[in-house]
């Protein structure tokens, strides 16, 4: 998964950035920098079955977060302001980090201006595009890219409007047809409300404010304070989970972020056992089981035969694949199984 963090200069980006990477970049008035970094996704199960297991090596699944530039607040005056960088438009989803501890802060019109700079972003490449486009359709007579010109005329419709792409309701064909276009405001966007300490009694209370923002598959919410986090993620385990408590922060940012960035996204995980490696990974829910056998080698999709198939909570229950085959808790199967999350899966394959 990756994921790219955008927000108007001073709104906490970077913060936020180092609270999930554990970095140490500088913050303040560094809009122009850009920062990455590759994070493991916790997750108890896969520790709990290695635990069992004890495989040689253990790899979590991975986000990469990039701490974007490019966002000025100033787009709508110049478009001259308006750089995004080339790595943000590779990214999956968007997190955009929103202003709310400052005294005259505005979240509703940051996150507009955010909204309004990724349209003028898009608004440009599409301008661009269908020129091209239309010039190559009438100097070749290639008329099969006439569907990929129609799609691309809706899109520019539904910015003149002042909508983003994501809410134009596109098949999963015509969404293949752009994929390369690459548009921000056809990206899932998750928005960080980003509070004061003072606010943290009232997280509940702002998270409900903001919940109209909420739209199934296109955007999610969160509430956090910032710097407190960021503060959070420097300590060691065991002083950070009684600063928690103390807080009464339930979980951390980074942990409820990855959460509903995978919710968001449509994601699941799934696990595969050995004695070499014990390993967690993600795929889209609704993958079918060959689907799911391409993410661990195209070979075993190729040449799927069938998988075997435990329940998580079975796996934890039963202990090893005699156990579960003894126990009925194994299952056999074949192309149209839907996978689920948290199943442990063997694959079978003759390529």
């Amino acid at each position: 998964m990756k994921l790219g963090i955008i927000g108007l200069p001073q709104s906490g980006k970077t913060t936020l950035f180092n609270t999930v990477s554990g970095l140490k970049e500088a913050v303040g008035n560094y809009s122009r920098a850009v920062h990455r970094a590759v994070i493991k996704v916790p997750d108890v199960r896969l520790e709990n079955l290695a635990a069992m297991a004890l495989p040689k090596k253990v790899t979590y699944a991975e986000i990469e977060f990039l701490d974007a530039a490019g966002f000025s607040g100033r787009a709508q005056e110049s478009k001259a302001d308006l750089e995004i960088a080339p790595e943000l438009r590779m990214m999956e989803a968007l997190v955009l980090v929103v202003d709310c501890f400052s005294p005259d802060s505005n979240p509703e019109r940051d996150f507009q201006t955010l909204l309004d700079e990724m349209i003028l972003a898009d608004m440009a490449t599409l301008e661009n595009n269908i020129d091209k486009l239309e010039r190559t359709i009438k100097m070749t007579g290639r008329q099969e890219r006439a569907q990929e010109l129609a799609i691309l005329h809706r899109c520019q419709e539904t910015l003149n409007n002042n909508k983003i792409i994501s809410e134009l309701s596109l098949t999963e064909e015509e969404e293949k047809t752009i994929r390369g276009y690459a548009f921000l405001s056809q990206k899932p966007q998750f928005i960080v409300f980003n509070i004061s300490e003072d606010k943290l009694p009232e997280a509940t209370l702002i998270h409900s404010r903001y919940a109209k923002f909420v739209k199934e598959g296109i955007r999610d919410i969160s509430v956090i304070c910032g710097k407190i986090e960021m503060e959070l993620a420097q300590l060691a385990m065991e002083e950070r989970t009684a600063f928690l408590k103390e807080l009464q922060i339930e979980n951390p940012a980074v942990d409820k972020l990855i959460r509903q960035s995978y919710h968001l996204l449509g994601l699941i995980s799934f696990f595969t056992i050995g004695p070499p490696e014990a390993r967690a990974w993600t795929i889209r829910k609704g993958s079918l089981a060959p689907k799911a056998a391409g993410a661990v080698h195209t070979d075993f999709e190729r040449g799927f035969i069938r998988a075997e198939v435990a329940s998580y909570d079975d796996y934890i229950v039963y202990k090893t694949l005699p156990a579960l085959r003894t126990a009925g808790r194994l299952h056999i199967e074949g192309k149209e199984y839907v996978v689920q999350d948290g199943d442990v899966i063997l694959f079978r394959f003759n390529v």
